[in-house]
């Protein structure tokens, strides 16, 4: 269907006011309200969180294979290793209640499992580092 460069007017022709001021005032059109800031902004907010949590998965996953194929490696302890989340600049946060297996993945095989989980998103995501920690104690527990 055609596009009407005219639009129709809301009244009947016949059923308008004499007076000249009156009809202008029922042809108008009421503006419709813009979406809030806000309204935007959730929504935006909505789409990214979608594609932030599929890029973790995706992380996740990789991390899980990559732990599995890299040598050396104790599979079934890193796997208990939590993604935790992926900054914008590519890092990987991992986080593992074992500090002896923390620091086992985050400097002996840490080049080694990040070129492995580069080559399983090749294409998909880029990666720039591959940060492990440990899980600590809070400091009130460790006073008591």
């Amino acid at each position: 269907m055609a596009t009407r460069l005219v639009k129709r007017t809301r009244i009947v022709p016949q059923d308008a006011s004499k007076d000249p001021l009156e009809r202008l005032r029922q042809n108008t059109r009421t503006p419709l309200m813009p979406v809030s800031f806000a309204a935007a902004l959730t929504v935006y907010m909505g789409e990214q969180k979608r594609n932030n949590r599929s890029r973790l998965q995706r992380i996740r996953n990789a991390w899980l294979m990559a732990i599995e194929q890299v040598p050396g490696v104790n599979a079934q302890a890193a796997s208990t290793a939590e993604v935790r989340n992926v900054a914008k600049t590519g890092a990987v946060h991992a986080t593992l209640d074992n500090p002896s297996l923390a620091h086992e993945l985050g400097v002996v095989y840490k080049q080694a499992l990040l070129d492995k989980m580069r080559e399983l998103l090749q294409g998909r995501d880029t990666i720039s580092e591959l940060m492990i920690h440990s899980r600590g104690r809070r400091r009130n527990q460790a006073r008591k």
